[in-house]
């Protein structure tokens, strides 16, 4: 297959994102405008999470039955609905339709496994770290887009809507732009081809408990798996805080944190679009996973120092210097692990592995937030220590496993290129 199929998932991938990202910056506003405290706006974060906990492998799963693309379909439907619904929850000053938006949105919005077993489908096993950082730089440019944008429509929407009504602007703008992402799967993405033999297997089942359970007895996927969750854990503890430290710490309104946002979305583009297919190709995906996570360790207790000075400039520098390891540390471990996953499924279940390691990242990211919440309160470096703490634990766990692991992999990899035309 071309390379076609490729640029539409990942050009995909952009706009469902940048649709996402607008109203990352807002819903902490939402959430301010009713009333709510740091635990339940904890909880309004997590409840998306927790959806995709539970279906990212049940739609990996139905992608793998049903085919990619009418997930992907069905699934950016859903959040052209939950977006128009979180606008309405914002004009109605509704805290159950805002829950009930978020819920839906986690529901529908566990799409990024099928979008990953579709790279999955289109690119070599020698490509695949590749692809996937080309799939996790779409999603950073996304972020670097969309809560900017969205901090612009806020912007635009209050001079035009007023105060209150305006703050809707970005996630009608959000539902316009995964229309957009729905008009192109159904445009121009096909439907990869995929072995007959595999496609065809005798269990037909949209969900299949004893593949999953399969799947998680593996030993070595086992492993990346708890890698991924703690690795998103960690990160969530991050992205809980950010704002706040931000806002608190400097002053800086909803645009400036979605500038803030942007800033570390640059970063992550430039690693994971530019620079990850060639430490690939010199360094092999384990090895990077070994590294990763400590130079991630870094910006986090770089960042942590910004609430603990007096000086302002002093604590500007703190967060942008920091900002710049950390980025580029998770930037090279997510992609990584995900092609270390994808090539230790098997070939009829990539879908519902990728969705379970997606699931992992998604329970991850439902008990994050309230964990994050609670670390803040105790005091606002508190989430950036333990962060900190757990990508270095990671990195011991990645270099202890790593020889036995690579080469289980080089050698899966090597009888999978032998089969691969060309």
């Amino acid at each position: 297959m071309g390379r076609s199929p490729l640029k539409v998932i990942l050009f995909v991938a952009f706009v469902d994102l940048v649709g996402f990202g607008l109203i990352i910056p807002l819903q902490a506003v939402y959430a301010d405008r009713l009333g709510v405290k740091g635990v339940t706006f904890g909880c309004l974060i997590g409840i998306y999470a927790a959806m995709q906990f539970i279906f990212n492998p049940i739609l990996g799963r139905w992608s793998d039955r049903i085919g990619r693309r009418p997930v992907l379909l069905i699934s950016v439907a859903g959040s052209v609905a939950s977006h128009v619904l979180l606008g309405v929850a914002d004009l109605a000053h509704s805290l159950p339709l805002l829950f009930l938006a978020r819920t839906l949105d986690g529901i529908t919005g566990a799409n990024v496994a099928t979008a990953q077993a579709y790279i999955a489908d289109v690119t070599t096993s020698k490509n695949r770290a590749k692809g996937m950082g080309l799939f996790g730089a779409a999603f950073g440019l996304g972020f670097v887009v969309g809560p900017a944008l969205g901090a612009a429509l806020a912007a635009i929407g209050k001079n035009v809507s007023g105060p209150t009504a305006g703050t809707c602007w970005p996630a009608f703008g959000a539902a316009a732009f995964s229309l957009a992402a729905f008009c192109l799967v159904w445009r121009y993405l096909p439907e990869p081809k995929r072995d007959p033999a595999t496609a065809s297997s005798e269990d037909s089942r949209f969900f299949s408990v004893a593949k999953l359970r399969q799947a998680w007895q593996h030993p070595r996927l086992r492993e990346l798996f708890g890698m991924v969750f703690f690795a998103t854990f960690a990160f969530v503890l991050l992205e809980v805080s950010f704002i706040f430290l931000c806002t608190r710490t400097f002053g800086v309104t909803e645009t400036g944190a979605g500038l803030l946002f942007a800033y570390t979305g640059v970063l992550m583009v430039i690693v994971q679009g530019g620079l990850i297919g060639r430490l690939v190709h010199r360094f092999g995906e384990a090895r990077l996973l070994t590294f990763a996570p400590f130079l991630t360790a870094v910006g986090f207790l770089l960042i942590s120092g910004v609430p603990l000075v007096d000086g302002r400039g002093v604590a500007w520098m703190l967060l942008i210097v920091g900002c710049i390891p950390m980025a580029t540390g998770h930037g090279l471990t997510g992609p990584n692990l995900n092609a270390l996953i994808s090539r230790q499924a098997d070939a009829d279940g990539q879908g519902m592995t990728l969705g379970l390691s997606q699931g992992m990242g998604s329970l991850a990211r439902a008990v994050g937030p309230p964990i994050g919440g609670l670390l803040y309160d105790l005091g606002p470096s508190w989430p950036y220590w333990a962060g900190a703490g757990l990508f270095m634990c990671i990195g011991v766990a990645a270099g202890r496993i790593r020889p036995a692991q690579e080469h289980a992999i080089l050698r899966r990899a090597e009888s999978a290129a032998a089969q691969e035309p060309g």
